[in-house]
């Protein structure tokens, strides 16, 4: 038997028409605690993250309705549960299987392929493809199956078919088929008391009834099945399509937060209905919006910004820094000073990583020694971080923990003391590159990069030289060149770091 996780203190900001819900409590699941946390929103709280084999789990992700070009909106909810994913993988070692539904037969689409006189098949397997372009730009995870409505029209029609036989889908008179909420207590926990619903007809019996199979319209595409002509409604595809994958226990069902109501409150009363169970998702993973600084990001407003212009103007690292700084959960405000405050940390992590190695290979007659403060900051830093992801995924808490051992580690490398302490410093550079690898930061060059990077690091040593020399024979004049290439090499997106004993520089937007 299940075990009811209790909700207290909830609070209900109106009142509407539907009654009272029962039997909305969330289940924990039988199973092998994985010692992590998420938020649930049928809870109200975070819940422990139970798994029935407690190194496998099952992921499903709401992909895109593909009637147009994903802009940053998409990319933050799509970078943070990638984000996500990696750390169950990485950090608590599960192996998850993912999948992801791409709603290719939508009425968006079928509009778009008539004002541009194209086949809606055309329209979306060409935003499709741009979609996959974008989310490999960002270096998220291709996920290990992807299922398309238009593939899986079988499945749904079976599916839809189920619940008339059950009783609690209807057919209308116009051939459509329509889900009964009434004969569903349950319906509404995902999003307490919701008034809203889908818009309103006389074939629904209730207002909260919502589609699960529309009537033939003349001009669309259509699919004959055993109560008339028509097409799936959208709730009902990624019920059918995840049924047919894993079955009727899904471990994650993740998307944006837009998606908690109705589309994913319908998955959830749908999916029970057709299964006969009282819990069919049993964690909810729900993205918070991306705002654009005091304004909404809306086509009406012209200023939307695509994907390809956010990575060419700053870079994929950067943008997922900004996502990693910010809580999954909440609505992210994105800005130019959010991604500039991004592309600094991102940096700081860089210099240091130069700093290290310059450090680590030091031609002084220094011998080495242990440092058991630096070494137990760094362990109390590891503990600090794996609680901090327990709990519901804190990156934003552990990217200032890295921070503050960066902190603690340039101290001792850039104090002008007798002591060195490569084995520590190196520990740490490690620990954090393993960490940053981790959460789907790439911090790696390509061979071009690489031979790009030798000659800076020429031209760079030799300024130093050439600096120090300024500086101890007080040549203003030497000292103002450095300065100008030091400018000049800013302005080729080379930013240079000075230091009494060794140079470092990374590259910025």
């Amino acid at each position: 038997m299940r075990k009811l996780f209790p909700i207290f203190n909830r609070k209900l900001t109106h009142v509407c028409s539907l009654k009272p819900y029962k039997d909305t409590k969330w289940l924990m699941p039988n199973g092998n605690p994985t010692g992590a946390y998420v938020y649930n929103c049928v809870a109200e709280e975070k819940v422990p993250i139970i798994l029935n084999d407690p190194t496998i789990a099952t992921w499903y992700s709401c992909g895109p309705t593909v009637y147009d070009s994903a802009h940053i909106g998409h990319a933050c909810c799509y970078v943070k549960l990638d984000i996500i994913q990696r750390i169950l993988k990485s950090f608590f070692k599960i192996k998850l299987v993912t999948a992801m539904g791409v709603t290719d037969i939508d009425d968006k689409i079928i509009k778009k392929g008539l004002e541009t006189k194209t086949d809606f098949r055309t329209v979306a397997k060409k935003y499709e493809h741009e979609f996959w372009l974008d989310m490999s730009s960002l270096n998220v995870e291709k996920p290990m199956i992807i299922t398309r409505v238009s593939d899986h029209m079988n499945s749904i029609s079976q599916f839809v078919k189920g619940l008339i036989d059950s009783g609690i889908g209807y057919v209308a008179k116009d051939g459509s088929v329509y889900f009964d909420t009434s004969k569903y207590p349950a319906y509404g926990k995902l999003q307490r008391m919701q008034d809203g619903g889908e818009s309103s007809s006389e074939a629904k019996r209730n207002k909260m009834d919502f589609a699960l199979w529309k009537g033939h319209k003349p001009g669309e595409p259509s699919w004959q099945t055993d109560w008339g002509e028509g097409r799936p409604g959208w709730h009902i595809e990624c019920s059918a399509m995840v049924s047919k994958i894993f079955g009727s226990q899904l471990d994650f069902h993740a998307g944006g937060i837009d998606l908690q109501f109705p589309h994913h409150e319908n998955e959830e009363a749908q999916s029970c209905a057709f299964h006969n169970t009282r819990q069919w998702a049993n964690y909810w993973i729900h993205v918070g919006h991306l705002n654009l600084k005091d304004t909404k990001m809306s086509k009406s407003l012209q200023n939307i910004i695509s994907i390809p212009n956010i990575v060419d103007k700053y870079s994929a690292d950067t943008f997922r820094m900004a996502c990693l700084m910010s809580n999954y959960r909440y609505t992210m405000e994105f800005s130019d000073e959010l991604m500039l405050t991004a592309e600094d940390v991102l940096n700081k992590f860089k210099f240091f990583f130069k700093d290290v190695s310059i450090y680590a290979n030091n031609n002084s007659s220094l011998h080495a020694n242990y440092n058991n403060r630096l070494l137990n900051e760094l362990q109390k830093v590891e503990e600090n971080n794996l609680e901090s992801l327990r709990m519901d995924f804190d990156t934003a808490s552990c990217i200032n923990y890295l921070l503050h051992l960066v902190a603690k580690a340039n101290k001792i490398m850039k104090s002008n003391t007798s002591e060195y302490y490569p084995v520590p410093i190196i520990l740490i550079a490690e620990y954090i590159v393993h960490i940053l690898t981790g959460f789907g930061l790439k911090l790696t060059e390509s061979t071009k990069d690489q031979v790009t990077n030798s000659l800076i690091d020429t031209v760079v040593e030799f300024r130093h030289t050439v600096r120090l020399n300024a500086l101890e024979r007080k040549d203003k004049e030497l000292l103002a060149a450095s300065d100008v290439v030091r400018d000049k090499m800013k302005s080729m997106n080379v930013q240079i770091n000075d230091s009494k004993k060794t140079p470092s520089w990374v590259l910025v937007k």
